[in-house]
């Protein structure tokens, strides 16, 4: 058949009325024709007419086989079921209200998270062939690392050595100070080898990118600059190009503008792209490897091939690559972070919920369908097939769920605009703020809405597509009776539904005892009243300790004199920020814990006066002072936590340690753990420097300030304090130590508000279904309760009955939801570390909720059922 013909039998459905009646109106011509000769050749008018009808044969037949000719009849038959399917919902539209509502926010919540993992892991980068770059991560056996930095050398080691990739580049993400005369700041920067952009397959949109010759030493100060930097500082203009700019108090050219939207980074947009110099450390870990495959070449094939080089690599270097291999991932997927576990997770979470709702609908339709018994049984006996009758319930419920999908599609931009809110707060992820309803988001609403009317309709049609005819078509009472297949089926949904419920609830309390948990723990300091200062040092000009030292005197100096501050200090890694750097070191008198593995801990670099600010209690010696200074001998302060590590049972206090060019320092002091790099992470053993005296230099350091009253309402007036002595030096950040221990706790929380409202869903959706499963049971037992009160039974032993059944369908779902959730609870681990997936208390606590959940739901209607009036219901019964 031509297409021409296929197109014209599609068109004829929608003007196929007007073709019915031409065709009557043809068939009725003929007859009279017909009629006219039989009468002209000499018979009576009856007689002719019907001489013609026998002639013309079966008229009904005809027009079927004419019709099916000029449309398709199995596309006009489905829209009959449609039409139908519509009118009966009309019909009744409290069912349909709550089936769509119930469904809305099923598909709804499903499509919300679908949108965000659109954005963020779905749709292609915006780069050519982007499903061909990966990011190669460097693997620690001993560590237990999967994504790790790789160092110079190796990255030429496999970037020269692998044939599975057109290119290989690196990069490293770094702040970068620059200065404009007035004042300093801190931008995030990308130093990148040349070809990095080429790899990508973008050109900038003004001037060049690096050449080869600028990833050498004494060659690399040219600078390309993003594009909003570029409209930002120079206006958008032209001739930006050539002009010289301060990176870390060098001067750089400006040799390109990157188009808009271009990042590299996962984290915040870089500013500034600069070439990254070779570095000779084969230990020195600090890239990200961008490979682009070969066509046709898989990850895995690419993950083989590297894997191969690594080994080699290895052998060839046992010191430096002992246990280091590789990992090789899709960019949109490195890209992604750590907020990908939460989306799948969460993913699995709205899954949940919208079979719950789908159990729901089912057993609405199962209760509807006892009383449009009759109606089916009277179809099958007209010669209504069983195939017949499927299709015709199956289109109701697919247009049911089409309904709930259309309403589901709005609910889920507001909840989308939402959700991407709340994760912008707490996660830095490329593309998440570009989620939006395109065509992927819009097929896949389609496709849920489908699947789920498939769903609660085929559970629907074979329940009440074979009717016993004879039963029902003799049944005279006013409704129909439910089966014994029936009654069973819809109970079997409502104790799924109660395990899924169950699945999410013990999910979402264990995430909230996480929570309340990390609230209740004692960071080791006081947050309130607390001002931190964030810096950065140029290396150029702070070189040297003196110079380090001079600069944050004076600041703290300054800081003293301002009304409102009691107290200053300084400290390196601040507590709960998550940043914390490890050093090796020897003690004296005690063997190393292994040959070539000395003693590791964390260090960290504070002034004196630091354990007063923060109010750290200090447990045994004392505190630095100013005369701990260059010229007195080098002390140390530790933790409690290091004093039971390397000391057990002993006075640290006046023992030493020995730092890699350092002379040998004294522990003069033992201070209160505190929480390093999280509430829920255990205090680790940790060594504090003196910032007056030598060490590693550290270029960054946090001032830290304790006021009499509002913190920030000095942060003004101490950033123009620290400004003062010296103007190239930028403040990356300004902010209270209780938005510290606020920002600590921020991801937890969301996590367990996100699952808590989802699991008070599935619980009250859970609720909704054993309230009316049990409801419609008392309903269609009137007649059984009536006889058992008119024989003499107690209306406790009605209640009981009816508890009864509501109870077992709660403790059959709470069991086996309990058994689902151990085992589903492990991949809370994967968003707050801190959760015991087999905490007893909650696996405990959330059965017996669920369980006085199905009892309040069963009592209702228990009740009811023993307000039943025997006369009454043996009279309409």
């Amino acid at each position: 058949m031509s297409w021409r013909r296929q197109i014209a039998r599609l068109g004829a459905l929608l003007g196929r009325k007007n073709r019915a009646m031409d065709l009557d109106e043809e068939i009725r011509v003929h007859l009279e024709l017909e009629t006219e000769e039989h009468c002209a050749a000499g018979m009576p008018a009856e007689e002719a007419r019907y001489a013609a009808r026998r002639r013309f044969g079966n008229m009904t037949l005809a027009i079927e086989e004419s019709r099916d000719m000029w449309v398709y009849r199995f596309v006009e038959i489905l829209l009959q079921d449609i039409r139908y399917g519509l009118r009966m919902l009309a019909k009744n539209p409290g069912f349909t209200v709550v089936a769509v509502l119930t469904l809305a926010l099923g598909i709804g919540a499903n499509t919300a998270i679908f949108s965000t993992i659109n954005a963020v892991l779905l749709r292609p980068l915006p780069f050519p062939d982007s499903d061909r770059l990966v990011l190669v991560w460097a693997t620690d056996a001993g560590r237990g690392k999967e994504e790790d930095d790789n160092s110079y050398p190796n990255f030429v080691d496999l970037r020269d050595q692998s044939k599975s990739f057109e290119a290989m580049a690196a990069f490293t993400t770094r702040g970068a100070t620059l200065a404009n005369g007035e004042e300093a700041e801190r931008a995030p920067a990308v130093q990148g080898t040349p070809g990095i952009f080429e790899m990508f397959g973008v050109a900038p949109e003004l001037g060049r990118t690096f050449r080869p010759e600028e990833g050498e030493a004494g060659a690399s100060h040219v600078v390309l600059l993003s594009d909003a930097f570029w409209k930002e500082r120079y206006g958008g203009r032209a001739d930006a190009l050539g002009r010289m700019i301060r990176v870390n108090e060098e001067p750089y050219s400006i040799v390109g503008v990157m188009p808009p939207g271009f990042t590299i980074s996962r984290g915040k947009p870089e500013r500034i792209y600069m070439p990254l110099v070779r570095d000779p450390s084969r230990g020195h870990g600090f890239l990200m490897i961008l490979g682009r495959l070969r066509p046709r070449v898989s990850i895995r094939a690419a993950q083989a091939d590297l894997s191969l080089i690594a080994q080699r690599l290895e052998q060839m270097y046992p010191k430096q690559n002992r246990g280091v291999g590789v990992n090789t991932v899709p960019l949109v997927d490195a890209m992604a972070g750590d907020a990908r576990m939460g989306m799948l997770v969460f993913l699995g979470v709205v899954t949940l919920v919208l079979l719950i709702a789908c159990t729901n609908v089912a057993n609405l339709l199962l209760a509807r369908s006892v009383s449009r018994q009759k109606e089916i049984a009277v179809r099958a006996a007209l010669g209504a097939g069983r195939k017949r009758i499927l299709q015709q319930l199956l289109a109701e419920s697919t247009v049911l769920a089409l309904a709930g999908g259309a309403l589901g599609l709005l609910l889920s931009s507001w909840m989308a605009r939402l959700l991407v809110v709340m994760l912008s707060k707490r996660f830095e992820v490329p593309r998440l703020t570009s989620t939006h309803t395109d065509w992927r988001v819009l097929g896949f609403t389609l496709a849920v809405s489908l699947a789920t009317g498939i769903f609660f309709g085929v559970v629907f049609a074979a329940s009440a597509a074979s009717p016993n005819l004879m039963e029902t078509l003799r049944e005279s009472g006013r409704s129909g009776t439910e089966s014994g297949r029936g009654r069973r089926l819809r109970g079997v949904l409502v104790v799924t539904e109660t395990a899924m419920a169950l699945v999410l609830l013990s999910g979402a309390g264990l995430l909230l005892k996480s929570v309340v948990a990390l609230r209740n723990t004692a960071p080791g300091f006081r947050s309130e009243n607390l001002l931190t200062v964030d810096f950065w040092l140029p290396r150029l000009k702070y070189a040297h300790d003196p110079e380090r030292i001079h600069f944050f005197k004076s600041v703290m100096d300054r800081a003293q004199t301002l009304a409102g501050i009691t107290s200053v200090a300084l400290v390196a890694d601040l507590p709960l920020s998550g940043d914390s750097d490890s050093l090796s070191f020897h003690i004296p008198g005690k063997p190393d814990p292994a040959p070539d593995k000395p003693f590791q801990c964390l260090f960290n670099v504070v002034s004196p006066g630091y354990l007063l600010t923060m109010g750290i209690p200090l447990r045994a010696g004392r505190e630095f002072s100013d005369q701990d200074s260059t010229n007195s001998p080098p002390v140390v302060l530790i933790n409690e936590s290091a004093a039971r590590r390397f000391w057990p049972g002993e006075d640290p206090v006046g023992r030493q340690i020995n730092l890699e060019g350092i002379a040998a320092l004294t522990v003069v002091g033992v201070a209160a753990d505190t929480r390093q790099s999280g509430l829920g992470a255990a205090s680790r053993a940790e060594i504090f420097l003196n910032y007056l005296q030598p060490g590693p230099p550290w270029p960054f350091l946090t001032m830290v300030a304790r006021t009499d009253g509002d913190p920030m309402a000095l942060a003004a007036t101490l950033k123009s304090a620290t400004q003062q002595v010296d103007h190239d030096v930028p403040i990356t950040r300004v902010r209270t130590m209780d938005e510290v221990l606020a920002n600590s706790l921020a991801q937890p929380q969301l996590f367990a508000a996100l699952l808590g409202v989802f699991a008070s869903l599935a619980l009250t959706l859970a609720a909704v279904g054993l309230y009316g499963v049990v409801s419609y049971t008392v309903s269609q037992r009137t007649h059984e309760m009536g006889i058992r009160m008119a024989l003499g039974a107690e209306r406790g032993n009605v209640l009981w009955l009816v508890l009864r059944q509501g109870l077992g369908l709660g403790l059959a779902g709470t069991a086996i939801g309990t058994l689902c959730a151990l085992a589903a609870n492990q991949t809370l681990v994967h968003l707050v570390p801190s959760t015991k997936p087999g905490d007893p208390l909650t696996l405990t606590a959330v059965p017996a909720l669920l369980l006085l959940v199905a009892l309040a739901a069963s009592y209702i209607p228990a009740r009811r059922a023993t307000r039943v009036d025997p006369v009454v219901a043996l009279r309409y019964e």
